[in-house]
């Protein structure tokens, strides 16, 4: 997962860094990162409250003694999880562990397993005996003949040449080579939980006309435009956007069919498939239907492009 930080730790002596202009006790505090990491106000304010209880301090920051404390040691998937949060300082700034969950939310299933096996063994292959413990950490309740069973199976399954080692890229096959349905139950993160995140639909101000929206949404009755499907395109390309056409009514052969023709750009892919289906479907591709289909599928960003 190191390979991804810079995608998501800010340096806290950045001039763009929130803890230069703000800080916990200014009203401020949750706006300002609401505005830096493009999440809801209801996001930010549910993972500040997470964040003070993993034991942040006045500044809102987790310092490197708070890390090394043993409430954050020790369970070791946490404890690598963040250590991939750090700043230069060894610190993890409230920021920072925003832009990093909004990562983890929405990237592909292939990012996500490489990033969850970068976290299993630091990068490194991971040999069988590892690999058991790791199952014995998550299967608590199975007994060792269990374990060791599933262990069997799964490197006979993908450790192909027989080294008794597990490397990233196998790895990474492996789960997408499992049933989708299921990586996306396992793999699929929402900062807010479905239920929440209707509340927060119905409820918050930014979400609704108040937010600057024109009165009821200009697009939920309406076929959304060209213009709109791009800037939906671009939200989404980079994450699975094929769950999206799977809610949307497009098969396998659809999506294979889409990738095919623009095998260079998921950003055309994902334009390409929103555009087929407002063909398909004529007066009947309503904005209302793709915004809770993306709002459903935690395409959230993309949702509030169109949102009442």
């Amino acid at each position: 997962m190191g390979v991804y930080s810079s995608s998501f730790v800010v340096d806290p002596k950045s001039d763009v860094a929130v803890s230069g202009f703000s800080h916990p006790s200014k009203p401020n505090w949750i706006t300002a990162h609401a505005v830096s990491t493009e999440l809801s106000i209801a996001e930010v304010d549910r993972l500040w409250l997470r964040f003070r209880q993993m034991g942040a301090n006045q500044d809102g920051v987790l310092t490197s003694e708070i890390l090394s404390s043993p409430k954050l040691t020790g369970d070791v998937f946490v404890k690598n999880i963040l250590k991939y949060f750090k700043g230069p300082d060894g610190h993890v700034s409230f920021e920072s562990f925003l832009k990093a969950l909004k990562w983890c939310e929405g990237q592909e299933i292939q990012v996500k397993a490489r990033a969850i096996f970068q976290m299993m063994n630091n990068g490194n292959p991971i040999p069988r005996d590892m690999f058991q413990k790791i199952l014995t950490r998550i299967y608590p309740n199975e007994t060792e003949a269990e374990i060791k069973r599933i262990t069997d199976i799964f490197f006979k399954a993908v450790d192909t040449n027989r080294k008794g080692q597990i490397d990233e890229t196998s790895f990474s096959h492996a789960v997408l080579g499992l049933p989708r349905a299921n990586t996306q139950n396992i793999l699929n993160f929402h900062i807010l939980p479905e239920k929440m995140r209707e509340n927060v639909h119905q409820s918050l101000p930014e979400f609704s006309s108040q937010a600057g929206f024109v009165s009821a949404s200009p697009f939920e009755s309406q076929m959304p435009s060209d213009t709109i499907l791009k800037e939906v395109a671009e939200k989404i390309h980079r994450k699975d956007w094929d769950l999206v056409a799977n809610r949307l009514g497009f098969f396998a052969d659809d999506i294979d069919s889409i990738r095919a023709n623009n095998p260079n750009s998921t950003f055309k892919q994902a334009q390409q498939m929103l555009l087929d289906w407002k063909m398909r479907e004529g007066d009947n591709a309503k904005a209302s239907t793709l915004e809770r289909i993306l709002r459903t599928t935690g395409m959230v960003e993309a949702s509030l492009l169109l949102a009442p």
